[in-house]
C-alpha cells in the first residue's frame, strides 16, 4: 500500500487506516518504548500514548517519507514525558550494586546476545544514565539536545553516558564478556 494515500486517510480520520498504520509500525515504535520503560508494561503504556498523540497530531506530517521519522520522534519524546513523571515521583538515590545481574546464564552469551538480552541489561540501569545512553548511542541525539529535552546541562549529559557506559562494562564484565568494547 502507497504511505501518501494511508497518511491522507489517516489526517482525514479514517479508523481503518489508522487500524493499518498501527499494525504497520507498532512494533518498531513498540521496541524503542522498550529500550526506554522499566517494563514491558510501561512500554504497552508509551506505545498506546504515542499512537493517540500521532493520530492527534498527524496533520502536522506534510509528506509520507517524512512519517516514520516523525512518528519515532514523537515516540522518544512521549518516553521523556513518562521519564519526567516518574523522576517527579521517584527520587530514589540508586548505586550500581542494586543492579547486578547475577543468575543470567553466560554459557556462550557472547555469541547469542540477543536484543531482548541487550535491553535486559540496558533496562537496569539508573532510569537517568538509562534515557541518556538510548538518546545519545541509539537514537543520535547530541549533548545538546538531550540537554534541552531533559532539562539537565550538557555537563550531566556526558557525565550521565559515562557512567552508564562503566556500570553497563562492569554488567558485562561480571557475566564474562571481556570483549565489551563494541557493545557498551
Amino acid at each position: 500500500m502507497q504511505y501518501q494515500h494511508l497518511l491522507e486517510r489517516c489526517k482525514q480520520k479514517d479508523a481503518s487506516a489508522q487500524r493499518i498504520l498501527y499494525d504497520l509500525f507498532k512494533a518498531r515504535l513498540m521496541g524503542l518504548c522498550r529500550r526506554y520503560s522499566k517494563s514491558r508494561e510501561d512500554a504497552q503504556d508509551m506505545l498506546q500514548e504515542t499512537f493517540i498523540k500521532i493520530f492527534l497530531k498527524i496533520q502536522q506530517v506534510a509528506t509520507a517519507d517524512k512519517l516514520e521519522s516523525w512518528m519515532k520522534s514523537i515516540a522518544v519524546h512521549t518516553a521523556i514525558d513518562h521519564y519526567h513523571k516518574s523522576k517527579k515521583s521517584d527520587q530514589q538515590l540508586y548505586s550500581s550494586a542494586d543492579y547486578d545481574i547475577a543468575g543470567i546464564d553466560t554459557e556462550g552469551v557472547l555469541g547469542n546476545l540477543s536484543d531482548e538480552f541487550l535491553i535486559s541489561v540496558i533496562n537496569e540501569l539508573p532510569e537517568g544514565c538509562r534515557i541518556i545512553f538510548n538518546l545519545f548511542e541509539v537514537e543520535g541525539y547530541s549533548h545538546a539536545e538531550i540537554a534541552a529535552l531533559l532539562g539537565v546541562t550538557e555537563g550531566t549529559s556526558r557525565s550521565q553516558l559515562h557512567h552508564a557506559k562503566y556500570l553497563l562494562k562492569g554488567k558485562l564484565n561480571r557475566i564474562g564478556i571481556k570483549r565489551y568494547e563494541k557493545l557498551a
